[in-house]
This record gives C-alpha cells, sequence and structure tokens, in this order.
C-alpha cells in the first residue's frame, strides 16, 4: 500500500525550502520517493536533505520560484503490514 503526499512550495532567497509533513508521517511511512516540478521556468532543484523528523529540503532554484513536489511511501501500521496487496494474484 502506498500513500501519496504531494503540495507546493516558495524557494527562499537561496534557493531551498523546508518542507513539513504531518507529525504522524516518519511512523506510517518508510522507503520514500520524491518528485519535484518547477513552475514557471526551469532550475535545477533536488532534495538537499532526505525525510528526518517529518521534514525534507529542496535546493537549486531561484529565489522565489514555486515547486510542486510529491512524496510517495510504503505504508508501515500494523494493519498495512498485516493486509499486504499481492503484486500479481493468481488466475
Amino acid at each position: 500500500m502506498k500513500n501519496i503526499y504531494d503540495g507546493m512550495a516558495t524557494l527562499d532567497a537561496n534557493g531551498e525550502a523546508v518542507v513539513n509533513l504531518p507529525a504522524w508521517f516518519g511512523a506510517l511511512n518508510r522507503d520514500f520517493r520524491y518528485q519535484l516540478t518547477c513552475i514557471g521556468g526551469f532550475a535545477p532543484v533536488y532534495i538537499a536533505e532526505e525525510i528526518q523528523d517529518n521534514q525534507f529540503k529542496i535546493a537549486g532554484g531561484k529565489p522565489d520560484m514555486k515547486v510542486s513536489w510529491q512524496v510517495t511511501g510504503i505504508r508501515q501500521d500494523a494493519y498495512a503490514e498485516q493486509h499486504r496487496i499481492p503484486v500479481e494474484e493468481d488466475k
């Protein structure tokens, strides 16, 4: 089971932004994947700091640039662990 989180960030004067995720994010998810898209221009944005303490850092952009972000994570709560969806079902 995969959870999807997304949003918009506006980069600061250094072309960076810290994205805060819900307080329960780390307890519910593992194996994170990231997607970034610049809005209104091009910049070599990247994940400067991976998720730690329910936040991550974007860098490499221009001041005031908007960046659309998406993070996915695999659920690791007790229900999800007991009810995994099979990759391929028998026919």
